[in-house]
């Protein structure tokens, strides 16, 4: 790990922020500190480098080799500070910090939220970054290490990421009002159907296509109208009368309720999946990581399934 002995944490902090943000402006604006004085941060962190962070180019501001190296390990700096500064809070029964966590559409739209606050309430000293995406790029965040936990509707096969089964989810077939209304339609029209997919990575299409797979269905024969990157994208195109599509109940619910979308049932066609708990099994986690973990399992915190 970089030695910050004779680095002022200061200027680790402005070089940081210029990287993050490709500009010395902005780093002063972030930092309140003005554009002068970012500059001579880095200014001096390259005079006692010997190399230079950054290439000017006009207006835009570009990571050298060096630049790239330093912050990698400056990270470690702050992420190490960071994890300090939470485990001394512990010893007085606080837990405080940034709480990192990556969701899929689901849980980041209708699950965690009211999670996210109660949690909050009981620690107000926690602050929360929570990262959306579908399943498989959640997932590999957690992999590579960009996030240390994440909970999503699938799982994918991985050496690095565990994961802990937390809420079972109800998906159901959704329509325009009056699709396939007073008949039971047999697994052989559904087919034909205009059908709205979620893309390849999303949790729900995986559970879907796995649920068509064990009647011997292969899902290649939906006729797909269209395909959409957010379950708000699916709803809306529901409303819209494209097509049908598969979603959580959750996600569907309100619309249901307002007689808005009909829910389709298919006999013989069961849907359900699971929500999960990723986690990287070599990472170190903080211990808010830690506490918020532990108070997503306690009884009454998630719905009932």
């Amino acid at each position: 790990m970089l030695c910050i002995k004779a680095m002022d944490i200061r200027r680790l902090e402005a070089f940081a922020k210029v990287y993050e943000l490709g500009s010395f402006s902005k780093a002063g604006q972030e930092l309140f500190l003005s554009q002068p004085t970012i500059s001579a941060h880095i200014a001096s962190l390259e005079q006692e480098l010997g190399a230079p962070l950054f290439d000017r180019l006009g207006r835009s501001v570009l990571p050298t080799q060096a630049g790239t190296i330093l912050y990698g390990h400056t990270r470690e700096v702050f992420a190490s500070l960071e994890n300090a500064r939470a485990e001394i809070l512990l010893l007085k029964d606080a837990v405080a910090g940034v709480l990192e966590i990556g969701a899929s559409t689901i849980p980041a739209n209708y699950l965690l939220p009211r999670v996210l606050a109660s949690f909050m309430a009981r620690y107000p000293n926690v602050r929360v970054e929570l990262k959306v995406g579908d399943t498989a790029r959640i997932i590999d965040a957690v992999e590579r290490g960009e996030l240390l936990i994440g909970v999503v509707g699938a799982e994918i096969v991985s050496a690095e990421v565990s994961f802990k089964p937390i809420l079972a989810d109800d998906l159901i077939i959704i329509a325009p009002p009056g699709f396939a209304i007073g008949r039971k339609p047999a697994m052989a029209e559904i087919g034909g159907w205009p059908w709205i997919m979620r893309e390849r990575g999303s949790g729900t299409r995986a559970a879907f296509e796995q649920s068509l797979a064990a009647l011997g269905v292969d899902p290649a024969v939906l006729r797909t109208v269209i395909t959409v990157e957010s379950t708000q994208a699916v709803l809306q195109c529901v409303l819209a009368g494209m097509g049908v599509s598969v979603t959580s109940r959750l996600a569907a619910q309100a619309f249901l309720d307002r007689g808005e979308m009909t829910a389709v049932d298919v006999p013989g066609l069961t849907l359900s999946r699971q929500f999960y708990l990723a986690s990287h099994e070599k990472r170190r986690l903080f211990p808010v990581v830690r506490r918020f973990m532990d108070f997503l399992t306690q009884p009454g915190v998630l719905p009932v399934s």
